[in-house]
């Protein structure tokens, strides 16, 4: 008897979430009711909606115990994403969004302690604004959108900020891969109005994310023409990389564009086309091993240049139209590869496309992966000017209160000097500040000396280096701790580098404070992840060029157990390593299985049986 599996489109009970999405009369939802209601939060439905405006619905984890003892409710804020398209921002938008932290920070719920004014960048190249009260969001997103920055999918299940590689690179001959990320966001961002009736006055901002301004006609067709009115099974994410160079991680995204040129070089005249790949993610789950996962991008073809936006759109649809909506845990754009076969998955590209009047052709060679990705001090650009990439610990533009670096001053004050065209953000949360003429150079490094902010090159690697997501205490998604015990953590392993004396070695350390993974700790040479409020997951192997992915070494380690687990990894590499292994390689040539023997690691849990 023949056995017929299951039609993979079949209906299925759908989400909550999905129903949210489906009576929200395109993300309208109560928001304007509940805006206005007094209370320092939203519902629970709204809370889903309101991702798609650019915020997260957040309390105060540092104080919630005490509060919940003392039966006070919880003490709400929110965290507000820009989204930033290729990083890019005028040094006009930049003073602007300065300004409003300034604004925040005065009006914020205090928690456990003032709130500092900062922008933190965030590893795709937004900003991100932390406490921010209810009655603070409109002043916020309103001031944001008149220096025409939008949140409006930063966050949600849509298509999120749209990366490219921040460097303008005197031997890219002036090509800029902004230019071509930010018409794709303008492309894909959602079309519904509700954003502006709430946060703009009903009015649509010009905006170099909406060039062809105004908003949809009444009547005109779809309010959602590529999303449709329950928008994506979840969130999707794209980038442009540049051959070679890797920083944008181009493997962990949903979506990624790598450009090709007709002489295989950098050329002014324009790139020819895109090698496209498709399927990568960070993020799994604790409880779920056997069904979720990290997972690499695919190599799926070769569109022209004229053609990318109608591939994100292929993309995107089939990810829209057979996505899984029934489980969030799996309602991403890998698992539907995986379940469908790569074969098939690019066969409903190609068929897409095709209706569009596109090829998708088989993807065409590119350049090896390097390890230069920082775009730290100073470089020049294809025009004669120059460009600085400024480390930024965590992302966190802040001004010390312990007469440390006071970097979010010296960027306001360069940013309104009249010597930075542009303020660039990278995926590794650093700065460049573009635009500067050679006889200012020195002009500007005395502004960042005269606020204590110290040359990248001066910085031992592994500080330098060194990727964290906020985690504790705002993210609710957070189990354990990341960007306050990164200084902890890099200290641990320089020590322990210095010890086996490989004190300056190159080493990539990612750390989240849990698996969803949003530092991308999978692709790292070590990754460490959040498993409780005082242990981590560490995994090993990753490449300095992202292309690979890392294995988990340990279980349940606790944090005081690093500086053993680093002293006995690194003396064993010293003395084993090929000429020029990196660390990443080393630990992937070894194996987890070989290194567990002799590096101190926790035994992985054992998951209980179904019977």
């Amino acid at each position: 008897m023949a056995v017929t599996s299951p039609d993979p489109d079949a209906p299925k009970a759908l989400t909550a979430v999905e129903h949210v999405k489906a009576d929200s009369r395109n993300l309208r939802g109560a928001l304007e009711a509940e805006l206005g209601d007094g209370t320092d939060h939203f519902s629970a439905d709204s809370t889903h909606l309101v991702k798609f405006h650019g915020f997260y619905q957040q309390d105060d984890r540092d104080v919630r115990r005490a509060r919940t003892a003392a039966r006070e409710p919880l003490l709400h804020s929110f965290m507000v994403r820009a989204a930033v398209p290729g990083g890019t921002l005028s040094a006009a938008q930049w003073q602007a969004m300065d300004r409003l932290a300034v604004e925040v920070a005065a009006e914020a719920p205090r928690g456990a302690g003032p709130v500092e004014p900062n922008l933190r960048i965030t590893v795709r190249q937004g900003i991100q604004y932390h406490f921010v009260a209810k009655r603070d969001l409109r002043p916020l997103i309103g001031g944001l959108n008149r220096s025409l920055v939008t949140t409006l999918a930063a966050c949600g299940d849509v298509a999120r900020n749209v990366m490219s590689c921040p460097a303008p690179l005197a031997a890219r001959n002036g090509v800029d891969l902004f230019a071509e990320a930010a018409p794709l966001a303008a492309h894909v961002r959602p079309k519904t109005t509700a954003y502006y009736e709430l946060w703009v006055d009903g009015e649509k901002a010009a905006s170099v994310l909406e060039p062809s301004g105004g908003a949809p006609a009444a009547g005109a067709g779809p309010v959602e023409p590529i999303y449709g009115d329950t928008y994506l099974p979840r969130k999707f994410k794209m980038v442009f990389a540049w051959p070679g160079d890797n920083c944008v991680d181009l493997f962990s995204h949903d979506l990624g564009f790598v450009p090709t040129f007709a002489g295989g070089v950098a050329d002014p005249a324009g790139i020819e086309g895109f090698v496209v790949f498709a399927g990568g993610g960070m993020g799994q789950s604790h409880a779920r091993e056997d069904d979720t996962y990290p997972r690499l991008a695919s190599p799926i073809g070769w569109v022209p240049a004229s053609a990318v936006g109608l591939a994100a759109e292929a993309v995107i649809g089939s990810f829209r139209d057979h996505g899984d909506r029934t489980d969030r845990g799996r309602a991403r754009l890998k698992y539907l590869i995986d379940d469908r076969g790569l074969d098939w998955f690019v066969g409903d590209v190609r068929e897409r496309l095709g209706e569009r009047g596109v090829t998708l052709d088989r993807p065409r060679p590119l350049p090896a992966w390097t390890d230069d990705d920082e775009h730290l001090g100073w470089h020049e650009q294809a025009d004669g000017r120059f460009f600085r990439g400024i480390h930024v610990d965590s992302g966190r533009v802040v001004d010390s209160a312990d007469g440390g670096p006071r970097l979010r001053s010296a960027l306001a004050e360069l940013a309104g000097s009249g010597l930075v065209d542009e303020v660039r953000l990278t995926p590794r949360q650093d700065v460049l500040l573009t635009g500067v003429h050679a006889d200012r150079r020195a002009e500007l490094d005395e502004v960042l000396a005269a606020h204590g902010v110290v040359d990248a090159a001066t910085l031992k690697p592994v500080r330098r280096l060194a990727v964290a997501c906020p985690a504790l205490p705002t993210c609710g998604q957070a189990l354990g701790e990341a960007e306050r015990v990164l200084p902890r953590i890099v200290a641990d392993a320089e020590a322990a580098l210095g010890a086996a004396g490989l004190g300056e070695q190159d080493l990539r350390v990612h750390v989240t404070g849990c698996p969803n993974g949003c530092a991308r700790p999978y692709t790292a040479e070590i990754g460490i992840v959040g498993r409780t409020k005082t242990t981590y997951d560490v995994y090993v192997g990753g490449s300095s060029g992202g292309e690979r992915l890392n294995l988990r070494l340990g279980t349940d380690v606790r944090l005081a157990s690093l500086r053993s687990l680093f002293d006995a990894l690194f003396v064993r590499y010293a003395a084993e390593r090929h000429d020029d292994e990196s660390i990443g390689d080393y630990c992937a040539r070894a194996g987890v299985g070989a290194l567990a023997d002799t590096v101190p690691v926790a035994a992985p849990r054992r998951r209980a049986s179904a019977d």
